[in-house]
């Protein structure tokens, strides 16, 4: 078929220019000058008219090659195509592995990465299509992104080729396949290629969804070196057993095919921590705990030796928040009740003095026991059996009260279902609009929480005392208490985890509903969040710092890491491999118009060469030798 023209152009044109040629060679085609006698031109009387023959193509073989030339030149200008119109250009989409791995040096190439090795297969497989096939291409790691539109112009894909460079997670090849094909169904492309170019090295989890159907698959395949040992994971928690302390876990992983022993190093503000020589298997995982002492907030490094050929994941950082404390400033006269509960939490620094020693001063929370102070205290208050001065009035004062009930979903009352408890004395409270109702027995309020109009300021009023007579030795009597101070300062009790990991889809456990959980990077943005079963997932493509916060903990990631792979790709056994070769099936229609262009044009000039009135010399002086020997041979057969 015919792409710039139609059929019955093309016939049109070619019949006019075959006329218009044997029109010419019908004529005389050589005209000189002769002198004649005028009496030729007239015609005896009564004899017949003379009878002039038709006229004849002197030079048949000029014509038909003048003709040929001409149709092959015709045949250029309409860009003639076998196979199809132009509707079956094909439509070819390249996926260019992306993922952090393709940082790695390749092989025997000391100052090339695998991206460089990516970059030159998939231009030299660009070379191979056709330029009338459309091109678009895909950056693939964690995501398929495109990074061009449908291109006829492959100079235009070739420079995004170049300007492809490695991200920071790994590959999920079944999502990249499955959407190129999306793409190609879209624009109703059909024998188009999908091309993946990489390495193929894929997460475990992606196995499954890496097989995907793809009718028309080849595999440039990225020569690699798998011998490889880096941090799967580094994490930071606060130390439930020593006061300004973090453990540290680090888990290495070995990716090679042999043992490897190394050494991984934790620094502390580039001050030294300690040291740890692992050996690890073969495709084995190793963990290690280092202690960090530190209430500051501070910077921990660890590294392994000795590097290798991907040093991206040597090499890994965490920034350790402060710790923060607690005051508590205990008025009693009775402080060997309360020190044991206030002393079991090291986030808890307890200060106890004698009511004669009171100050309104308080820079963190202030418990009065049973002490009613002239001046009322600043900042978070917690009264315990107080009188007839504190912030929430007393009605009554009652013995051993009846029908304990606990307030249902109230952070203060969290774990609290006892209801038996044997209170000696308490107070009843006389609540408003605005408190906070925690327990109640038949006879009204017994424990009650206040928060000032502007939030700053909180108070809870208790109408006992939980570690006086049998009460002390409940366990509702420090539950109760912990659940106080981390209504009173909960950046204080939230468990704090810092862990330095991969980029992508992060999964963990979390406790609370999505109503109770916010995820923020570092740059205070809002990322979308799923929780299902107890666990949360979200997703970040590159490097960042989020922040999950929930009521009890807050869990800082530090998606640092490279994302990495746990195996190599399977790839179908009936694909195509590698660059394309002169005969490959990509470069069946390989545009034929140039050479019939020089092939027509070759034509006409041994027409003009053989035919044409104006010879060259050289041209004469052949044609005379080859006369003047061809004579010489008749004459020597007559003579014989």
């Amino acid at each position: 078929m015919f792409l710039n023209i139609g059929f019955g152009e093309f016939l049109a044109i070619f019949g006019a220019i075959a006329a218009v040629s044997v029109a010419l060679y019908l004529l005389d085609r050589n005209r000189r000058k002769q002198v004649v006698s005028t009496l030729r031109f007239w015609v005896t009387p009564g004899l017949p008219s003379p009878v002039t023959r038709r006229r004849k193509i002197q030079q048949p073989i000029s014509l038909l090659l003048q003709l040929l030339g001409m149709l092959l030149l015709l045949l250029a200008i309409a860009e003639i195509q076998f196979g199809g119109t132009a509707r079956a250009r094909r439509d070819h989409v390249l996926i260019i592995d992306t993922s952090a791995w393709m940082r790695a040096g390749a092989p025997g190439r000391p100052n090339a990465t695998l991206m460089d090795l990516a970059r030159a297969n998939a231009i030299s497989w660009l070379r191979a299509v056709p330029e009338s096939d459309r091109v678009m291409l895909i950056r693939a790691d964690a995501l398929a992104t495109p990074a061009t539109n449908w291109e006829t112009s492959h100079v235009t894909v070739a420079r995004a080729i170049l300007e492809s460079a490695p991200g920071e997670t790994a590959i999920d090849i079944g999502q990249s396949l499955e959407f190129a094909r999306q793409l190609q169904k879209q624009a109703g492309s059909e024998g188009g290629e999908i091309v993946y170019d990489g390495p193929g090295r894929i997460a475990t989890s992606e196995v499954d969804s890496a097989a995907v159907n793809v009718p028309i698959l080849r595999y440039l395949q990225v020569p690699d070196v798998a011998e490889n040992v880096g941090f799967r994971s580094v994490g930071a928690r606060r130390s439930s057993a020593e006061r300004d302390s973090w453990d540290v876990l680090v888990r290495v992983r070995n990716y090679g095919k042999v043992a490897r022993a190394v050494s991984v190093t934790l620094n502390l503000s580039h001050a030294p921590v300690g040291m740890h020589p692992l050996t690890l298997a073969p495709g084995s995982e190793q963990e290690t705990t280092f202690t960090v002492r530190t209430r500051a907030a501070s910077l921990v490094e660890a590294r392994i030796y000795p590097q290798d050929a991907f040093a991206a994941d040597n090499y890994a950082s965490l920034e350790l928040p402060t710790q923060r404390i607690l005051h508590v400033v205990v008025y009693t006269d009775s402080p060997d009740q309360w020190r044991p509960a206030l002393g079991a939490d090291p986030r808890v620094a307890a200060e106890f003095k004698r009511p004669g020693e009171y100050s309104p001063a308080n820079d963190g929370l202030m418990i009065l026991d049973h002490f009613r102070p002239q001046a009322l205290p600043v900042g978070n208050t917690l009264w315990v059996d107080p009188s007839d001065r504190s912030p929430i009035g007393i009605k009554e004062r009652v013995g051993e009260p009846s029908g304990l009930r606990w307030a249902a979903d109230q952070a203060l009352s969290a774990g609290l279902r006892e209801h038996d408890l044997q209170i000696p004395t308490t107070s009843i409270l006389e609540t408003g609009g605005n408190d906070i109702k925690v327990a109640e027995v038949d006879r009204g309020t017994v424990v009650a929480a206040r928060v000032s109009p502007d939030g700053k300021t909180k108070t809870i009023v208790m109408g006992f005392n939980p570690f006086s007579g049998s009460l002390k030795y409940e366990l509702a009597a420090p539950l109760l208490l912990a659940n106080e101070l981390r209504w009173f300062a909960p950046d204080v009790f939230r468990d704090v985890d810092v862990t330095a990991q991969s980029a992508g889809s992060v999964t963990d456990t979390v406790n609370g509903t999505a109503a109770d959980v916010k995820v923020i990077t570092e740059a205070g943005t809002n990322l979308p969040f799923n929780i299902r079963d107890g666990k949360i997932q979200f997703f970040t493509g590159t490097a960042a710092r989020v922040s999950v916060i929930s009521s009890s903990l807050e869990r800082v990631y530090s998606l640092t890491l490279p994302g990495m792979w746990d195996e190599k790709w399977t790839a179908p056994a009936n694909i195509r491999r590698g660059i394309p070769a002169w005969n490959d099936a990509i470069r069946r229609s390989t545009e034929l118009w140039p050479w019939l262009a020089l092939l027509g044009a070759a034509v006409l000039l041994v027409e003009y060469l053989l035919y044409g009135r104006e010879m060259s010399a050289l041209l004469r002086v052949v044609r005379a030798h080859m006369e003047k020997a061809g004579s010489a041979a008749k004459a020597g057969d007559q003579a014989a």
